[in-house]
């Protein structure tokens, strides 16, 4: 799968390289022209993946899939999942660290997206000016997909579920969709190399909007967990 996986990052460099300088005047129009231009980008992608290492997707619980304003919260295993949930969600934006704003070209794309940018450095005012974001993201129609903890985690390793979700859960007052996945056992983290295999995104039913801050934790952790654990 070595050589697979270095075609793979090959034509994955030389597509965002083409299309992220070929179409820099997009960043001049209106944000939906850049969301049909990161469809177009993940369409590519997904593309590669298939034809290169022989990964493939499934969506389970269709019916789940929000198609109003939610919040999406979903168990990270690799980059995979952060792409097809931005493609399936439409007006959907990140919650992520604020570093890749600074990446070459693709943190100008970030921006012009409206993703919410965090400062891991700067602990509770970090917090509250993603809160105050979030609340005006969500005025404006936009879903958020959110890691609730808060980095990639290999299969099989202890959760770690971030009280940030919470806090993002009691001032938006609306539905948190759960999802698992298993696509860590095919794009692992801190690897290069990629096997071939079917990547499950699991939407679960939504929690109710009234639960209090403690059992609002143990559910979407205990929902995620289990069902990630089941997948096969």
């Amino acid at each position: 799968m070595l050589i697979r996986s270095i075609i793979f990052y090959f034509l994955l460099y030389i597509w965002t390289l083409i299309l992220g300088i070929v179409c820099l005047p997009y960043l001049l129009l209106p944000n939906s022209y850049v969301r049909s231009l990161a469809n177009l980008w993940i369409d590519g992608i997904l593309k590669f993946l298939k034809f290169t290492c022989g990964i493939t997707y499934e969506i389970r619980n269709k019916e789940n899939v929000p198609t109003h304003t939610a919040i999406i919260a979903s168990k990270h295993q690799s980059a995979f999942e952060t792409l097809l949930l931005f493609r399936l969600i439409n007006r959907s934006i990140f919650i992520h660290k604020r570093e890749l704003f600074f990446i070459p070209i693709f943190g100008l794309y970030l921006k012009k997206s409206n993703m919410i940018a965090i400062n891991r450095n700067q602990g509770t005012r970090a917090m509250r000016k993603m809160l105050d974001e979030v609340k005006q993201r969500i005025l404006n129609g936009y879903s958020i997909i959110i890691f609730p903890e808060g980095t990639r985690k290999k299969p099989g390793d202890v959760p770690d579920y971030k009280t940030g979700v919470a806090g993002i859960y009691k001032e938006s007052k609306i539905e948190v969709v759960p999802v698992a996945v298993n696509s860590g056992h095919y794009w692992p983290k801190n690897t290069f190399i990629k096997s071939p295999g079917k990547i499950i995104i699991k939407f679960l039913k939504p929690l109710p909007v009234n639960l209090e801050k403690l059992e609002f934790l143990k559910k979407i952790e205990s929902n995620i967990e289990n069902e990630t654990n089941k997948i096969i």
